[in-house]
């Protein structure tokens, strides 16, 4: 019959003895009674086929107990080691996270998120990633980052979206523009306007208000360029306002109403794939900040 494996309580019981010199003061130590100290010594004997302590005297090392002693002192401090980085990685205290945002999200929410994070885990690793949905989904679906949140959900199945925030969409223009003025448009008073198209209206191509948005004689994938040929005074786009960052100021957000045309922002995550505690502890932050933020 196969002896059981060597624990690291029979370990420390046997430091025990070798540290304090006897039986009876590692059974104190150990708050033990002597007997059940005696057995599991005997047990790690038995398993290692040699003796550790002379008969005669049970608190003198035998020359094998000797030989053990240090390699054994070196397990548990391994043991020990290996043990407190897992319980560290698992209470998110260290480890590495990817998060995958959309531009407007990085600008609007992301610093104050990350600030309120490495107040509580300022040991884990943060890379951050800004990009436009079409291209946040394809690095979930790739493992490329941990979760990513983007503007609608995923017609993937093996993807999860869980909304954080609704967003409506408006004209962006100079703040000396004609329009800027104007507490809110019609989707048709956007024809005969120099819009300047981005990855942002791929959401509206199947609203029929939004035709003018689809004859864009102009088109941007980059929202700096986009933003900055705006600031330049070359054309006007329509943006979800928190797409507009908040530092542009000579930029102003004018809502398009007749009808209302509305994104959700959301968390996208892997359908078949948990998160890593440092993942799932940013995944928590987030649904904890925007609760009860729906609504528009």
């Amino acid at each position: 019959m196969s002896l059981p494996d060597i624990s690291p309580v029979q370990l420390r019981y046997f430091l025990l003895v070798v540290d304090t010199g006897s039986f009876q003061a590692a059974a104190a130590k150990a708050c033990r009674s002597q007997p059940a100290l005696s057995l599991a010594i005997r047990q790690l004997e038995a398993r290692l086929g040699q003796p550790l302590l002379e008969q005669g005297n049970r608190s003198t090392l035998t020359p094998y107990g000797q030989y053990c002693v240090p390699l054994m002192r070196d397990l548990l401090a391994r043991h020990d080691s290996t043990l407190d980085a897992l319980e560290r990685h698992a209470r998110s205290e260290t480890g590495t996270l990817s998060l995958g945002t959309i531009t407007a999200f990085a600008t609007n929410w992301l610093p104050e998120l990350v600030s309120r994070y490495r107040e509580q885990y300022p040991n884990v690793a943060l890379r951050l990633l800004d990009d436009n949905s079409i291209n946040i989904t394809r690095m979930v679906l790739a493992g490329e980052v941990d979760f990513g949140v983007t503007a609608g959900t995923s017609a993937d199945k093996g993807l999860t979206f869980e909304p954080l925030i609704t967003d409506a969409f408006g004209l962006v223009c100079r703040h000396d523009h004609a329009l800027a003025r104007k507490k809110s448009l019609r989707w048709e008073q956007l024809e005969g306007l120099t819009l300047i198209g981005t990855t942002a209206h791929g959401g509206l191509t199947d609203r029929e208000c939004a035709e003018p948005v689809r004859r864009c004689a102009l088109y941007a994938s980059n929202m700096i360029s986009l933003l900055s040929m705006i600031e330049r005074g070359v054309g006007v786009t329509v943006l979800a306002k928190y797409g507009l960052p908040p530092w542009m100021d000579q930029l102003v957000f004018v809502p398009l109403t007749e009808p209302r045309v509305e994104r959700t922002l959301g968390m996208l995550c892997r359908a078949d794939r948990s998160l890593s505690p440092a993942a799932a502890a940013m995944h928590g932050l987030m649904k904890d900040c925007f609760a009860g933020r729906l609504a528009p």
